[in-house]
């Protein structure tokens, strides 16, 4: 018996899917693998299974049987990605079903976002964790244990009680304390860890190797793991589900925290144990003040750890940070990530909360070329207040970074989807954007449309092309312009909840001031 099990659904319940329709669903969400670390240290008995690995490994595997086997007293789903709503909500009906003692419970993004939603229309749901759930999550799991039934004192929880949804207070935000010592790599707790490990190679070769040459193939097929370093920022895109909206409302968090730099290199030994090679930050708050990088980048050099990095800029890094991550990382397989997202420094202003101009872009990749380090470029089209000249600036752009830079490696072209909480969701008139996603059940349905090719936006921006009346007119358009000008082999569909850390927490009000201030101005 197991006292709790997490269970993953990779966005598909039915055969996993093959690599080359891989998607980041199919990755764990980093805290999972901490949360089950703190259950287990607190006397409670936890175990991680994915879904997809466990039908990639056994096609007939019944997870259902495995649960009843189990007999656990807790089930919890984690719907980070709104891409998963209609698949959990349907596992957590037949667990209900088979196991109507076993408590069910949610937790993550897009289940924190409408909790009151989802508690209301579906009662197979017994409880979500809004936000944060260290203590959260021990407390109900000791309680339930305990075999308790009220659970008023549980902070952060949405739970029921007599045939009512009570709301317990956001009263807890995980503290730099509450994180010490715990392991965001204890894969012990993980059933076929060592599979989900290869399937992370596939799943990084899947999503980044088009496009690449074919002597770099081989380097992009090892797994990758997204470090934990810290939590919360201090800027808002408009297009993110983790700002300051979400953030504040959601997990309560107001500043950001960083772990310890011993319990980092903790992680990093654990999943090195595990076979890791390469890994990647996503997390990076205050882009002109490296101290803490410096500090962890000199302490992987002391211990000679042998690891790559792939490290996601929020903006733009320092002369410090890139000496210390050449000499660091000298590998092959490290490089560094910048995100100009639009070619339009004006329109780049309006979205971006670390934005940046055009020539000093351009200083940093002559830095980045002189210290000889790899980089990766993202950029993105079909965002508001953009135009088709805009479009057409951000091909001159990519095409003279081509060729003046020969350590720009690739060039992603993405599109956003509208997430459950950015400011297009919230507030879709400010940013003269129309959507149909609008409440919990909108994006159940919009996720139980299995489609094939790249899964629908969401959103349409009226005017944005021409003869473009409709969402389709406007995705069919963007498809087209995406393949004409930047090729198949360099377009993605990027979920901004799909990165691991949030960015987050700036003044939302000096946002729609940048907005307001951009409607009727030209470029």
């Amino acid at each position: 018996m197991t006292d709790v099990i997490f269970l993953h659904l990779p966005g598909a319940l039915g055969p996993y899917r093959p690599p080359d329709q891989l998607t980041g669903v199919d990755s764990l969400p980093m805290g999972v693998l901490g949360l089950a670390d703190l259950l287990q240290r607190s006397g409670i008995s936890s175990e991680i299974v994915h879904l997809g690995v466990e039908w990639t490994e056994d096609p007939t595997f019944s997870w259902i049987s495995y649960l009843k086997d189990k007999s656990p007293r807790m089930v919890a789903l984690d719907l980070h990605w709104h891409h998963q709503s209609f698949d959990v909500i349907e596992a957590a009906r037949q667990v209900k079903t088979v196991l109507p003692q076993t408590y069910v419970l949610l937790g993550g993004l897009t289940a924190s976002f409408f909790h009151e939603e989802i508690m209301k229309d579906f009662p197979s749901v017994d409880g979500i964790i809004r936000g944060e759930a260290e203590a959260p999550l021990a407390e109900l799991g000791t309680a339930l244990l305990q075999q308790k039934e009220d659970f008023f004192s549980i902070p952060n929880l949405t739970w029921r009680r007599k045939g009512k949804i009570l709301i317990n207070p956001l009263s807890y935000v995980a503290s730099e304390e509450d994180l010490k010592n715990l392991s965001f790599a204890n894969f012990s707790l993980f059933r076929n860890h060592s599979k989900y490990i290869q399937h992370e190679a596939l799943i990084s070769r899947a999503g980044k190797i088009a496009g690449k040459k074919p002597a770099e193939k081989e380097s992009m097929e090892l797994p990758v793991f997204h470090l934990a370093v810290g939590r919360g920022c201090p800027v808002q895109c408009t297009w993110c589900s983790g700002g300051i909206l979400a953030q504040r409302t959601i997990s309560g968090r107001q500043e950001v925290i960083f772990r310890k730099i011993d319990d980092v290199l903790q992680t990093i030994r654990e999943a090195i144990s595990h076979g890791y090679e390469v890994f990647q930050i996503c997390f990076d708050p205050y882009p002109q003040k490296h101290e803490y990088f410096l500090e962890l980048f000199s302490r992987i050099r002391d211990e000679k750890l042998p690891i790559e990095c792939r490290f996601e800029a929020f903006g733009l890094p320092t002369i410090a940070l890139i000496k210390s991550f050449k000499e660091t990382f000298p590998g092959s397989k490290s490089f560094i990530i910048l995100k100009p997202d639009v070619g339009s420094e004006h329109v780049r202003g309006v979205h971006k909360g670390y934005a940046f101009g055009n020539h000093t872009l351009m200083a940093c990749l002559e830095q980045l070329n002189r210290f000889r380090i790899p980089c990766h470029l993202y950029f993105t089209t079909g965002v508001p207040f953009e135009t088709e000249e805009d479009m057409s600036k951000t091909i001159r752009f990519q095409k003279e970074i081509q060729h003046r830079y020969p350590m720009v490696k690739k060039i992603h072209h993405v599109t956003f989807e509208i997430e459950p909480g950015s400011p297009w969701h919230l507030y879709p008139e400010a940013y003269g954007v129309k959507t149909s996603l609008k409440n919990f059940m909108d994006y159940y349905h919009h996720s139980s449309e299995r489609k094939d090719g790249p899964p629908s936006l969401g959103y349409w921006i009226p005017n944005y092309f021409r003869g473009a009346g409709s969402a389709k007119d406007f995705e069919t358009a963007l498809h087209h312009a995406k393949t004409r000008h930047f090729g198949l082999a360099y377009s993605e569909t990027r979920r901004p909840s799909d990165l691991a850390q949030r960015r987050s927490f700036c003044d939302f009000p000096g946002l729609f001031g940048r907005v307001k201030g951009f409607v009727g101005k030209k470029d």
